[in-house]
């Protein structure tokens, strides 16, 4: 097939009333003879820095009990020659890789907070003991952030366009995504992944609302983020029973819940102890600002609440998650606390050591899992 062909096929599908695409400069100089999402999928070697064989360490299984998962209670989907991978790179690079090394179908969730577009200040600062550091970036990372954000938001959309189509390929077939944006870009990266994973997969528009002091006065204080969740086809897991939360006393009062029926003392009691499932919009998860035992001082760092309510609704005991933006390791610290085996990646070097520091020091963390969430 000719490029003109492909490019008559697209004027074609234009013409389809039910089509809808997100355009942006260069995307119609790429498609690639035909292919539906043309992204390069170079193989890279990855090169072996440090293997951790032991990282539950003994003395701590009966210090912390139910917050790990013993070799011997591992689950049964969890292979013991299982290693977790923490990968420094362009993660472009890094699935692409993945996906040639065999990969594809493989992961079972994807969690990803990526850049909002709101500026190209990717200095990270974080905090060591009593001290600031800011930390600039590398000629690596300089190099990347210059070739994401030269052409304005074109660039951006292209950037995640080729990490969301890979990330398609890595997920399992029963796998779900979720992606944290905020107003920024959330707008057009919805439109992107209805075209990547389907409009009819699109599952929910979370509403992560949070509250906390503004600089903005001649605004409305901007104090939710967006987090849309999307999966790769009809069977997918969804944990309903783990994700409960209490009813409001005013709620049982007046009976108005989702369960109706009698209102006698016996029926509330239970009603009231089963609880009910989150909506679409969460209240009840504090930013990390207020969260004063998890405080890394990185600067995009989220609170392990969050990610634990993700992992526990779309994944199973010994799933893979996989975080491609793994920033200060939260994803990676909750999958591992949960039983989940975990693939991270960043690009930037300094996020990785804060994550392995984060990893190898997690028996101090004292949030600890519920058992009957844990197992």
């Amino acid at each position: 097939m000719k490029g003109g062909e492909c490019k008559g096929s697209y004027d074609m599908n234009r013409n389809n009333k039910k089509f809808v695409e997100l355009i942006w400069a260069d995307k119609l100089d790429r498609i690639d003879l035909g292919e539906k999402f043309p992204v390069e999928k170079p193989n890279l070697p990855f090169q072996t820095i440090e293997s951790i064989n032991e990282p539950r360490m003994k003395e701590y299984e009966e210090e912390l009990g139910k917050e790990f998962y013993p070799k011997s209670e591992y689950p049964k989907n969890y292979p013991k020659d299982w290693k977790n991978l923490l990968i420094w790179g362009d993660n472009k690079f890094v699935m692409s890789s993945l996906i040639k090394q065999g990969w594809a179908g493989k992961i079972n969730l994807i969690y990803i907070d990526p850049p909002f577009f709101t500026g190209a200040d990717f200095t990270v600062r974080t905090k060591l003991g009593d001290e600031r550091i800011e930390k600039e970036p590398s000629i690596i990372e300089e190099r990347a952030y210059k070739d994401t954000w030269s052409g304005g938001i074109a660039s951006y959309l292209k950037y995640m366009y080729e990490r969301l189509v890979l990330m398609r390929e890595l997920l399992a077939e029963n796998g779900s995504i979720y992606v944290h944006l905020d107003w920024h870009v959330g707008h057009y990266v919805k439109v992107m992944m209805d075209e990547v994973f389907g409009w009819t997969n699109c599952r929910n528009e979370i509403v992560w609302c949070y509250t906390g002091p503004s600089r903005q006065s001649r605004d409305f204080p901007d104090k939710h983020d967006i987090i849309f969740r999307y999966t790769k086809s009809e069977k997918y897991v969804f944990n309903i029973d783990l994700l409960r939360v209490p009813y409001k006393k005013s709620s049982l009062a007046t009976g108005r819940t989702t369960l109706t029926g009698r209102k006698d003392d016996e029926y509330l009691m239970a009603l009231d102890k089963r609880g009910k499932l989150p909506e679409d919009w969460w209240t009840d998860v504090a930013t990390i600002g207020y969260i004063h035992g998890e405080i890394l001082d990185f600067q995009t760092q989220k609170p392990e609440a969050l990610l634990k309510r993700i992992i526990l609704a779309s994944s199973d005991p010994g799933d893979i998650i996989a975080d491609f933006f793994c920033g200060s390791g939260t994803t990676l610290a909750v999958a591992e606390k949960l039983g989940r085996r975990w693939i991270g990646s960043d690009l930037s070097k300094f996020a990785i050591q804060v994550t392995r520091k984060r990893l190898l020091d997690i028996h101090n963390s004292k949030d600890l899992v519920d058992e009957e969430q844990g197992k």
